[in-house]
């Protein structure tokens, strides 16, 4: 039991040192487009759950499917062109752990 338990937090830390953040990004689809996207999802989310009990893995779930269906895809930041915008990640164990990533609209 020790060694699983072993096992489980270096393969957690081997993760989270790795640099691994992903993102939502559509392309074609702007920041600000992906940053709505996300807000709508979530304002959704929120409807459906009190946030009170552990629902991080029905979070992570509905915030993908909804994204998904939205057209965005998860992809690793070594996958998105080199001129979005981007924003980091929130490090937690909730849906927040992925950024958004977009084109940049001109003024």
């Amino acid at each position: 039991m020790q060694k699983m338990v072993f096992l489980m937090v270096l393969s957690s830390l081997f993760l989270l040192s790795s640099g691994c953040a992903t993102y939502w990004y559509q392309e074609g689809k702007s920041f600000d487009e992906c940053k709505q996207a996300q807000s709508e999802c979530f304002g959704k989310l929120t409807e459906r759950t009190d946030f009170a009990s552990p629902t991080a893995d029905y979070e992570i779930k509905y915030m993908s499917e909804c994204m998904r269906a939205k057209g965005y895809r998860e992809v690793s930041a070594n996958e998105l062109p080199l001129d979005v915008k981007r924003k980091e990640p929130e490090r937690s164990l909730h849906w927040r752990a992925r950024g958004i990533a977009g084109t940049v609209t001109e003024p």
